[in-house]
């Protein structure tokens, strides 16, 4: 009779005990989640960061045996390596562009590859683990603040000054027909003060487009572009400045000409997105 007693004497959770442990169960999880995500995600680019070291590098040690010297063969060459990873080819390169490749990456970035002149070297950038979106976004960030009153001889304040005159576009290579005191060009008053700020663009090229209310900004993935690339499509980055977009893709490489001489540019009309 005691036990039985006893028994019936036993209680289990009340509701509001049961709605305590829920909420501090929901609690623990509202900050593990996240910090679990955040580790996954982390580990996720050191190892594509590490596919990307082993690629390039692997590359560099076939193509300095096997001396690839055309963009068919080394673009075979780069392919075979890929495949090793894993990896499938999503666009067939042209001339320096070694071709788009998925499936390395886990966080299913794409691979952008680009050959240099040689073709003994080539460059990997992943979309979504390397920093060309934010440093594109940066880039256009500095561009729209910076400020050119201390330059002597330049008739702009800002780019905003510039473009009222009915300009659409500035770009990194341009020549200048005159003034600009010791730089020489607007470009190089703009490459100066963008080191100023910490960016170097000494090794890509830059264009930028308004259009309408907005501006759009091109950016090469890892190479200035020269007269001699005239024709030829390069991997690049475009980033809609009033959209706060960033989309991947290739365009041409155009001459155009000015007083002084000519140089390349990053022709925007001709920019194509990657597919998805």
């Amino acid at each position: 009779m005691n036990k039985r007693k006893a028994f019936n004497n036993k209680k289990g959770f009340t509701l509001v005990e049961m709605i305590v442990v829920i909420v501090i169960l929901g609690i623990l999880l509202a900050i593990m989640v996240p910090q679990l995500i955040k580790y996954i995600d982390k580990a996720k680019a050191v190892q594509c960061r590490a596919d990307v070291s082993y690629i390039m590098k692997e590359y560099q040690i076939e193509a300095l045996e096997k001396d690839p010297g055309n963009a068919e063969a080394a673009c075979a060459l780069l392919e075979s390596i890929v495949l090793e990873h894993n990896g499938k080819l999503k666009k067939k390169g042209e001339i320096f562009n070694g071709g788009i490749y998925s499936d390395v990456c886990t966080s299913k970035g794409l691979y952008t590859c680009t050959f240099d002149f040689s073709y003994k070297t080539v460059t990997v950038t992943c979309s979504e683990h390397d920093e060309e979106q934010i440093e594109i976004k940066k880039l256009a960030d500095v561009l729209s603040s910076l400020d050119f009153s201390g330059i002597s001889d330049c008739p702009y304040k800002n780019l905003s000054e510039y473009f009222k005159d009915g300009r659409t576009s500035i770009n990194s290579e341009a020549i200048s027909t005159g003034g600009y005191g010791s730089y020489g060009s607007f470009a190089k008053v703009i490459e100066e003060k963008l080191k100023e700020q910490g960016i170097n663009t000494a090794g890509r090229s830059w264009r930028m487009y308004k259009k309408g209310d907005t501006y759009n900004l091109f950016l090469t993935d890892s190479m200035k572009i020269t007269p001699e690339m005239n024709g030829l499509v390069i991997s690049c980055t475009q980033y809609d400045i009033k959209n706060n977009k960033v989309i991947h893709g290739t365009m041409n490489v155009t001459i155009e000409n000015q007083g002084q001489g000519t140089y390349p540019v990053l022709n925007g009309e001709s920019f194509v997105p990657d597919k998805e």
